[in-house]
């Protein structure tokens, strides 16, 4: 009776392990579709007229694919224009509007350090960094908000990120003979942290986090 326990037992932890991942990345799909699925009357497709003759349900799919679609060039373009003189004025005039709403300002700002962590490219790799923090023999993973070779500042800003929710964390400045950076990039160490270390477990990934 007891071997049939713990054979149960095993095999319920075992899936799980598979289902659990599985259940909470497609709600999280679909609550983004539902939330794609609210903005099509922003996009061209408000204006698509399907016949009648068309199943209820491919006609959601199809107004999702064209909202979708709109929503990811609207956002190319949105890149595309701060890239010339024009787009960079407008961003810098928004940006100082919001500056000037004290709560907005805060969240803004936040966001706008993270989102520059996760999205940049060519440098992303040297913006993770592993420091002592809280106490001595004590490392936490961090991100550079600053370049750390930087000669104007004598002391770096760290992001340290909380386990397993980064939208949160620690302004820390280190100087830096304290920080050492890492060669893996941005959405490695996102991986590790929002997995509170699971991710260690992954034998083919193992080798990266070897700091």
């Amino acid at each position: 009776m007891r071997n049939l326990f713990n054979f149960v037992r095993q095999n319920f932890v075992s899936g799980l392990a598979v289902f659990v991942p599985f259940v909470i990345t497609s709600y999280l799909l679909i609550e983004v579709g539902k939330w794609l699925n609210s903005l099509v009357i922003l996009t061209p497709a408000r204006f698509i007229q399907l016949p009648d003759v068309i199943s209820p349900f491919f006609t959601e799919i199809i107004l999702f694919l064209v909202a979708a679609f709109s929503f990811i060039l609207l956002i190319t373009l949105l890149g595309l224009g701060t890239k010339n003189l024009l787009g960079k004025l407008l961003v810098k005039f928004g940006e100082k509007t919001i500056s000037k709403i004290p709560l907005a300002n805060a969240i803004f700002t936040t966001t706008k350090e993270i989102s520059k962590i996760i999205f940049s490219e060519g440098e992303k790799q040297k913006n993770v960094v592993l420091v002592e923090y809280p106490r001595k023999g004590a490392y936490c993973l961090g991100f550079a908000t600053h370049p750390v070779d930087s000669g104007e500042l004598e002391k770096i800003p760290i992001f340290i990120p909380t386990s397993p929710n980064p939208s949160s964390g620690f302004l820390v400045f280190f100087t830096k003979d304290e920080i050492q950076q890492l060669d893996i990039s941005a959405d490695e160490a996102f991986q590790l942290i929002l997995s509170g270390g699971l991710a260690f477990n992954d034998p083919s990934s193992l080798s990266k986090f070897k700091f």
